[in-house]
């Protein structure tokens, strides 16, 4: 079989330009995908969640133990004085 070289150079500039092509088609098309981006964002969601749900547990056993007075804003003045220092 005796092949033109323009024919077989045309060839693959065919080949490369589809390939390129369907590349590209697939990369927009994940890119374009909402699930691709919030995946993570679902899981710091969760996660927000679950702190927020330990702090208000902890904040009801702070109240069960001190009850609702001048003893728990001491205490809370105490741990945050503890947690942040003294930021004058």
């Amino acid at each position: 079989m005796n092949w033109n070289v323009k024919a077989l150079k045309r060839v693959a500039q065919t080949t490369l330009l589809s390939s390129s092509l369907v590349l590209g088609l697939a990369m927009i098309t994940s890119a374009q995908n909402p699930y691709w981006y919030d995946r993570d964002r679902d899981s710091l969601k969760r996660h927000q969640k679950e702190e927020q749900r330990e702090l208000k547990y902890h904040q009801r056993l702070e109240r069960e133990e001190f009850g609702n007075s001048k003893a728990l804003k001491r205490h809370e003045k105490e741990k945050n004085e503890k947690r942040y220092g003294n930021m004058r």
